[in-house]
């Protein structure tokens, strides 16, 4: 007899999932665990509004436990509140949730988006199409963090802008950063207020965070070529073609193997879409190249009034203000790089 308790050990979970070859996913909120007696058989866990963690011992592959878990998860996230819920597996597994009423967003090579909402993508694609859909030549886009934004993503927007009939700026919504996103949504915008043919948008739930992205393949290197995919494969199916997007600018990685595979990925993945990878130059200042993280470090060691040089005036009145005072003790706080 199958029984479903909450489980509260992420040891018990991080070992569990390891056993079956998977990486526990972090900053989990919710954790369920199918039982056979008292040996632990299956888990499925909620982070935010996607379900994450899934896994089930291979000798109990047949008993329905799968069922049982996406039941329970759903259920309980509809009690959080969640009208959408989300979840990430391989093509091979769709069927495993099509047939509890998950429809395919979209479906790359090694790894499958899925949804189930009332409208979904499609209630993105509106809100896309009430910004007003440009039907110029030349419409660009980037798609940034701006874990604080810095001159270095000005320079790179103004650039893109100069050379484009129209600009999209999608901010990634996914809250995965020290910077929460209304701040860094704000500070875009604030920042950019002096160029005309530009428009900053929520990236919602369709623009994916490499900071979130699960880690269901054991090898970096294939969650990185997921991710990328998969990424792009949302981009390329719905948002481009809806916006008449016909190139993407990328600033160079000097520094993030992983950023600079994801952008050599990004070249080959949307030229089959039609449309071109610009890669700019990253800014520097007095040699050292502008970055977010660079700011992050600088207030980490307190060193605030030395953040100005690499930051918008607006940025840098944010950062001075007491409003920040609870992100500036986190970063003091933090050990991650995000």
């Amino acid at each position: 007899m199958f029984k479903e308790k909450v489980l509260h050990n992420q040891e018990k979970l991080k070992t569990f999932l390891e056993s079956l070859g998977l990486k526990k996913p972090e900053g989990l909120d919710y954790t369920v665990g199918i039982y056979y007696g008292e040996k632990l058989v299956g888990t499925g866990s909620i982070k935010g509004n996607t379900l994450q963690g899934i896994g089930i011992n291979c000798k109990y592959q047949n008993e329905g436990i799968l069922g049982k878990i996406i039941t329970h998860l759903m259920k309980k996230s509809l009690e959080m509140g969640f009208e959408e819920i989300f979840v990430y597996t391989k093509p091979e597994r769709i069927v495993n949730f099509t047939s509890y009423g998950f429809k395919v967003v979209a479906k790359g090579k090694y790894a499958v988006l899925l949804e189930w909402t009332q409208k979904g993508i499609e209630k993105y694609k509106e809100k896309l199409k009430e910004l007003g859909v440009n039907d110029t030549q030349n419409t660009t886009s980037i798609v940034m963090n701006g874990n604080p934004f810095t001159l270095g993503h000005y320079y790179l927007i103004k650039k893109a802008a100069a050379e484009s009939t129209h600009l999209y700026v999608f901010v990634v919504e996914e809250e995965a950063s020290v910077f929460p996103f209304d701040i860094r949504y704000r500070l875009i915008k604030e920042g950019t207020k002096n160029l005309d043919n530009i428009t900053v948008i929520p990236g919602g739930q369709y623009i994916i965070s490499s900071l979130t992205f699960p880690s269901y393949f054991t090898r970096d290197e294939d969650l990185i070529k997921a991710h990328v995919d998969l990424d792009l494969e949302v981009f390329c199916t719905h948002i481009a073609p809806l916006l008449n997007i016909s190139k993407r600018y990328v600033g160079t990685e000097p520094y993030c193997p992983v950023t600079k595979e994801y952008n050599e990925g990004m070249k080959l993945k949307l030229k089959k879409c039609g449309i071109d990878v610009v890669e700019i130059e990253r800014k520097s200042l007095e040699g050292d190249i502008i970055s977010a993280s660079k700011v992050r470090e600088l207030i980490k060691l307190g060193k605030i009034e030395k953040t100005e040089k690499y930051l918008p005036q607006t940025t840098y009145n944010f950062i001075k203000s007491k409003e920040a005072g609870n992100i500036i003790e986190k970063i003091r706080d933090s050990k991650s790089r995000h």
